[in-house]
């Protein structure tokens, strides 16, 4: 479920990019989620999650209003690259463009990314590790506690 909220994230954050300087009908953006399968608890947790986090409205309005162009934040060294599928990588640098995620946050989540001890982080990986950051699902669980569950760990 947590992945599907951030599935939610990327797509409101990227309309809301995309029509900074017009009108943002948020109605039709979630009549839209509905229709793409999204349940109202979904929607609604990614809505109250992106009213929480006001400063990646911030990041999105001084993007488009600077003039200097952002230059690309990070490469790989080569233990990141040899840990971080290719596709992770982007999938993650995407959610960087949409300001979904800081600096910051990038870094820590390249960080968890090497320090899991797995041979290769997917997609689906990033996913987990990003809702973990962003959501703050270690913080927000009910004992304060979020085991990363991973189809490569052992069980």
């Amino acid at each position: 479920m947590n992945n599907r909220i951030l599935d939610i994230l990327t797509f409101v954050m990227k309309e809301i990019r995309d029509n900074i300087f017009d009108d943002i009908d948020l109605q039709f953006i979630m009549d839209v989620l509905s229709e793409r399968g999204f349940t109202e608890e979904e929607i609604n947790s990614a809505m109250s999650w992106l009213m929480n986090h006001g400063e990646s409205f911030d990041r999105i309005i001084q993007g488009q209003t600077s003039e200097v162009p952002r230059p690309i934040w990070r490469h790989l060294n080569e233990l990141e690259k040899s840990i971080i599928s290719p596709i992770a990588y982007s999938y993650l640098f995407h959610l960087r463009e949409l300001e979904i995620l800081s600096d910051d946050e990038m870094e820590a989540i390249i960080d968890r990314a090497v320090r899991l001890s797995v041979p290769q982080v997917d997609v689906e990986d990033m996913q987990d590790l990003i809702a973990l950051v962003v959501l703050d699902l270690e913080n927000s669980a009910p004992d304060g506690y979020f085991q990363f569950t991973s189809t490569h760990l052992p069980h």
